[in-house]
């Protein structure tokens, strides 16, 4: 554990406790939860965390990891769970790396509990999870959610007084803790707290142990793919996670989402650029150097000018000419109804993240939204993909079916007068029995090239709009079956991405022509 400068003015007399400067159980309420806001800490209270540091068992541990725990810390308190900071920083570091267990305990106080908890470190660094450091992105809200699961199978176990502590978050200022000493701040203030979360820990220390080891290992793979929460302060965002690395149901959703993006994730872009070798200029354009500026452009007053530079407004000649790729909107519909529930849930809902995934990877943007009775908010997919995967995996519709009215406001939507003028496309996860209206489905496809996924019909799919569709994906059982179900996803993908091509091929040549 890496040590700090002594502020010689924190705290009290060695020895002292800190009873009488403790706060009153009435604090001001914060913004997130309920909770005080770092800032408002007490440095009593800051200063018997650090304090507890002084029993860490880590060793090769620098400065910089303790403010990833305050960070991990923070997130355990949004959820509720009041851990002292040792634990948190223990576990945590150990967890992404940061540290390895003393080869011989380190810790002061009680030396064979402090042996004990080190034994505990060593084994948890031998689960799968503390294996594979590099298995998912170790982004904070990420860690400190897991830490959240692996510490609330401890909690009830704790004494009462532990037991009710109230979460409190930690400030960020990474000033205040480079002027505490761990080891002094340990003799100034008493460690009940800490000593009873470790007594207990090393007491039951199976639980730990087990629930690591539940913790599936490729969700957290999965989540980190598409760099989920990476606000990470919300708590909705935050008690989202915690529900994904709980719900062993989504286990089939995810295997299927890893079954398919290793193959996706490669892209390679073409430039949409020609390059004349001869002298001249090709064009005029809206980038280019500043000798190459159209002299009109100086006749701009001051002020002027120098907002249109800002604004990328200026003209240039150019010797190579830029075409602009055709702005597109991929709306990707997933139904969210009943009847969509087991096999087909996880079908439609691994293709969605996949599809997302290579969309946005291709520079093109996308819409995620699932329907029953109604059309939901959207979600938009971020560059790279990034897209918060929790939700898409926990939507649960409990509104019936009304396709009518789902096609009646995407309808309205894409009709609405729209700043730009990008292109929409329409892809649509649903069932073989999914009753559109065929007239609805006409007015659609006349804004929007309509790409069908029909999972598991029960027979032959006849529905009396397939005509309007610009292309239609059958997934029946054979196609579905174990194995074969991501060559079939990939063929899906893949003619959506040979479509654009094409018609990117035919925008340049139009533009050449």
């Amino acid at each position: 554990m890496a040590e700090f400068e002594t502020d010689g003015g924190a705290g009290a007399g060695a020895g002292a406790r800190d009873d009488a400067t403790e706060p009153s159980g009435e604090r001001p309420l914060g913004e997130r939860g309920g909770l005080p806001t770092p800032a408002r800490v007490p440095m009593p209270v800051l200063e018997r965390q650090m304090g507890g540091l002084a029993l860490s068992e880590l060793d090769g541990v620098g400065p910089m990891a303790l403010m990833r725990a305050v960070a991990w810390h923070n997130v355990l308190a949004r959820l509720g769970i009041a851990v002292p900071l040792v634990i948190v920083h223990d576990v945590g570091c150990l967890m992404c790396g940061l540290g390895r267990p003393a080869s011989v305990s380190q810790g002061v106080g009680d030396p064979r509990l402090g042996e004990a908890w080190r034994q505990l470190l060593v084994d948890l660094g031998e689960t799968e999870l503390f294996r594979q450091p590099a298995a998912w992105k170790h982004r904070d809200p990420m860690v400190g959610v897991v830490l959240a699961r692996v510490m609330a199978s401890v909690a009830p176990q704790l004494p009462e007084d532990a037991r009710v502590a109230r979460p409190q978050e930690l400030p960020v200022d990474v000033l205040q803790y480079a002027r505490i000493d761990p080891r002094s701040a340990y003799t100034r203030y008493d460690q009940e707290l800490a000593v009873a979360w470790i007594r207990t820990m090393v007491g039951h220390r199976l639980l730990p142990l087990l629930e690591t080891e539940q913790i599936d290992v490729d969700a957290l793979r999965l989540l980190g793919l598409f760099r989920t929460g990476t606000d990470g302060v919300a708590g909705v965002d935050l008690a989202d996670l915690y529900n994904v690395i709980l719900s062993p149901q989504l286990a089939d959703v995810i295997d299927f989402s890893l079954e398919l993006l290793p193959s996706l994730l490669e892209v390679r872009r073409e430039m949409g650029q020609q390059t004349f070798g001869v002298d001249g200029y090709a064009s005029i354009e809206r980038v280019g150097n500043i000798d190459s500026m159209v002299l009109t452009q100086l006749a701009y007053d001051d002020e002027v000018f120098e907002q249109k530079y800002v604004d990328h407004e200026l003209f240039y000649y150019t010797h190579e000419k830029q075409y602009e790729n055709e702005r597109r909107v991929h709306h990707v519909l997933v139904d969210g109804s009943a009847s969509m529930r087991g096999v087909r849930e996880v079908f439609a809902r691994g293709l969605a993240l996949a599809l997302c995934k290579r969309l946005a990877l291709l520079g093109e943007q996308v819409v995620l939204r699932f329907f029953d009775s109604r059309l939901y908010e959207g979600v938009k997919v971020g560059a790279g993909g990034h897209v918060e995967v929790p939700y898409v995996l926990q939507f649960r519709a409990e509104r019936g079916r009304n396709y009518a009215a789902v096609l009646r406001q995407l309808n309205a939507e894409l009709a609405a007068p729209r700043r730009d003028a990008a292109q929409s496309l329409v892809y649509i996860l649903t069932h073989g029995e999914a009753q559109f209206p065929a007239s609805e489905v006409q007015l659609l496809a006349s804004r929007a090239p309509i790409y069908g996924v029909f999972i598991l019909p029960r027979g032959p799919l006849k529905l009396g709009y397939l005509d309007a569709l610009h292309r239609v994906h059958v997934i029946d059982d054979e196609a579905i079956g174990h194995g074969r179900r991501a060559s079939r996803a990939r063929q899906i993908i893949s003619e959506v991405e040979s479509d654009l091509d094409g018609a990117a091929r035919s925008h340049v040549g139009g533009r050449l022509g």
